[in-house]
């Protein structure tokens, strides 16, 4: 199946592409979004109840905050691929209301030619290479800048083939996503029954004894 997928990618290049894929940088695909000033203390405060506008910090944090809890000028209300500049490099693409801290920063794709998601899918391929700039800058703590990410050239086949790629790669996730939660069910079932058959009612003397 992987094959064929891949078979027929190759003839929609092929076709529509005859003379080889455009490259253009990734800061020239639209507006890159800066983000908004925000401790960790103050996103445990605000996203304590929860809300419609997440607040992305390093790693996998995340803040969940009402409207009005961070400026409005911050908040981006377009889908969105959020980069993950700190310690281990990364990707988010998120669809709903969100900002995010000022040492991140995040691109609205804006080009009439591409497909966001598209080029999402395309950055998660370069994490490795990406990691590898942000420790060449510091071991410690490896840090990228927004002109690494900026530069990037990105691969530009046809909408049409960038948007049979996002369908595949979707159709992937989706069928990750159900094998994960089937693996977490399993896992629960297994500790329930682990604990079942290994609780016994206690008895009135030790093992062996037959009195």
């Amino acid at each position: 199946m992987g094959r064929c997928i891949v078979s027929r990618i190759d003839e929609l290049i092929a076709e529509l592409c005859p003379d080889g894929v455009e490259y253009k940088r990734l800061g020239d695909l639209g507006r890159r979004n800066k983000g908004t000033s925000i401790t960790a203390a103050r996103m445990k405060v605000i996203g304590a109840d929860g809300g419609p506008i997440r607040v992305f910090a390093g790693g996998q944090t995340v803040a969940d905050v009402a409207e009005g809890s961070v400026p409005e000028r911050d908040v981006v209300r377009v889908p969105s691929i959020i980069v993950k500049s700190r310690g281990h490099v990364g990707f988010a693409y998120y669809e709903r209301p969100f900002t995010h801290k000022a040492e991140l920063w995040s691109y609205s794709i804006e080009h009439p030619d591409v497909d966001q998601k598209y080029v999402y899918y395309y950055l998660l391929t370069q994490v490795g290479v990406l990691q590898a700039i942000a420790r060449a800058t510091s071991v410690k703590l490896p840090q990228l800048g927004v002109g690494d990410t900026d530069a990037l050239r990105i691969p530009i086949p046809p909408l049409a083939v960038q948007r049979e790629i996002v369908r595949v790669l979707d159709a992937f996730a989706e069928l990750e996503a159900e094998l994960e939660a089937e693996l977490e069910a399993r896992r629960r079932q297994y500790a329930h029954y682990r604990d079942a058959l290994l609780t016994f009612p206690e008895g009135g003397g030790p093992v062996g004894d037959t009195r």
